[in-house]
C-alpha cells in the first residue's frame, strides 16, 4: 500500500510539471540549461515560463519530499484523527504550487519588462495569499479550492500575457496546421559538380 500511495502521489504532484517539461523544454538543449540554471535569457516569454517551471519544480520537491517519504512507511497517517486524504491533498497542493510558480514567472517577468508595478504587486499578493491558505491545515481539503481558483486565474493571466487568445486555442484543438501562403525560395541550392 505504501508504494502505491508513494507513486500515485508522485505522479499527481509532478505529472503536470513533467508534461510541461516534455512540451516546452525537452526538445531544446538551451531550454534544458535554462531549466537547470533557473535563469531568464534572450527569449523573455519562453525563458520566463521555463524559469518559473524550474522554481516550481524545486519548490515542489522541497515541499513534498518528506511527505512522500512518510508514505512509504512504517506507520499510517490518519490513525489519530488526522485527515485520511493527507497524502493526496498534499500531492494536489504541490501540483498547484508548481503551476503557480510557472504562471508567476511569466506574469512577473512581463510586469518587470513593462514596468507594471501593480502587476508585480498582484503576483506577490497572490503568492502571499496562497502561502496563507496553506495555514488552513489540518483542514487540507479546505485549502485546495481557493488555491486552485488562484491557479486558474493566474494561468489565464499568464496565457493572455504570453500572447494567447481564444482563436489560438481553437486552432490548436482543431489539429489543423495553418496554411502558409508565403513561398519559400531556396537560393542556396546548387547542383553538385560532375566528376
Amino acid at each position: 500500500m505504501g508504494a502505491a500511495v508513494f507513486f500515485g502521489c508522485t505522479f499527481v504532484a509532478f505529472g503536470p510539471a513533467f508534461a510541461l517539461f516534455l512540451i516546452t523544454v525537452a526538445g531544446d538543449p538551451l531550454r534544458v540549461i535554462i531549466l537547470v540554471a533557473g535563469r531568464c535569457s534572450a527569449l523573455p516569454t519562453t525563458s520566463s515560463l521555463i524559469s518559473g517551471l524550474s522554481f516550481g519544480i524545486i519548490s515542489g520537491v522541497f515541499s513534498v519530499i518528506n511527505i512522500l517519504a512518510d508514505a512509504l512507511g512504517p506507520g499510517v497517517v490518519g490513525i489519530h484523527g488526522d485527515s485520511p486524504y493527507y497524502f493526496l491533498t498534499s500531492a494536489f497542493l504541490t501540483a498547484a504550487i508548481i503551476l503557480l510558480h510557472t504562471f508567476w514567472g511569466v506574469v512577473f517577468f512581463d510586469a518587470c519588462e513593462r514596468r507594471r508595478y501593480w502587476a508585480l504587486g498582484l503576483v506577490v499578493g497572490s503568492h502571499l495569499l496562497t502561502s496563507g491558505l496553506t495555514f488552513l491545515n489540518p483542514w487540507y481539503e479546505a485549502s485546495l479550492l481557493p488555491i486552485y481558483a488562484v491557479t486558474v486565474s493566474m494561468g489565464l493571466w499568464a496565457f493572455i500575457t504570453a500572447g494567447g487568445s481564444l482563436r489560438s486555442i481553437q486552432r490548436s484543438l482543431s489539429c489543423r496546421r495553418q496554411e502558409d501562403s508565403r513561398v519559400m525560395v531556396y537560393s542556396a541550392l546548387r547542383i553538385p559538380p560532375e566528376d
